[in-house]
């Protein structure tokens, strides 16, 4: 089913039990996809990488009413997936970490997630020091117990917009400002050469459990109605009828 403008949809599951709902997976992937997975030695980047391949395959197949086997990507300059010829107005986008995988899926408009682990190594005051100026104020104004989570918060938002925007981060981190104000929506800021207006983006963050925080960009002005697929959904998902697989 299609789903409806004005909403997102949010999958998350792990790894390994995307891996096990889709049985018949490697049916799925393509030439590319294969090559990929045989190049990745360690097995938790491996698997972590098949189950990003199933989620998005499976959510689309059974959203489109096609074969997982059938759905063509492309990407574009940047590294950014997206269904070749489009359909239906359908965007999606997917991020992991070795406990979970995410998607969003949004239709009529442009969308990033990402996903990322609170407990993770990350040098938070190297990386920050590639945030905008008012971001590096807000984690030196954070007490050191909350600088990690804040760091983490802002680091999310980021990643989730540039996505949708479909630079990545090679858009730059300082392209853009995100301000946390308890109780509220992030807010973003855009310089004037970003050359569109920062209120016609909506955000939110989403906790899967105490150790992983997941934010979602929407290029909508009014805060779209977000549907989250928790795992057993998700995989119910990917579980193709036999006419599909």
């Amino acid at each position: 089913m299609l789903p409806e403008p004005g909403t997102a949809h949010v999958f998350l599951a792990s790894p390994g039990a995307l891996l096990a709902a889709a049985r018949s997976h490697p049916s799925w992937l393509s030439e590319g996809e294969r090559a990929r997975a045989a190049r990745t030695r360690a097995p938790e980047g491996r698997d972590g990488y098949l189950a990003t391949r199933v989620l998005v395959r499976g959510v689309l197949a059974r959203t489109l009413g096609r074969s997982p086997r059938e759905l063509t990507f492309v990407e574009n300059a940047h590294g950014r997936p997206s269904l070749e010829p489009p359909a239906e107005g359908v965007d999606f986008n997917a991020s992991r970490s070795p406990a979970w995988v995410a998607l969003v899926l949004t239709r009529g408009t442009a969308c990033g997630i990402d996903v990322e682990d609170l407990q993770r190594r990350a040098g938070v005051d190297t990386v920050a020091r590639a945030f905008a100026p008012e971001e590096r104020a807000l984690l030196d104004r954070a007490p050191a117990s909350e600088r990690r989570r804040v760091f983490f918060e802002l680091w999310t938002l980021k990643e989730a917009f540039l996505k949708a925007r479909g630079t990545g981060i090679a858009g730059g981190l300082d392209a853009c400002a995100f301000a946390l104000v308890p109780g509220a929506p992030p807010r973003l800021s855009l310089p004037a050469s970003a050359g569109e207006d920062a209120r016609g983006w909506s955000f939110l963050h989403l906790r899967p459990d105490e150790r992983h925080l997941v934010a979602v960009a929407v290029r909508s002005p009014a805060a779209p109605r977000l549907i989250v697929h928790g795992e057993g959904e998700t995989c119910r998902m990917v579980e193709v009828p036999a006419p599909f697989r």
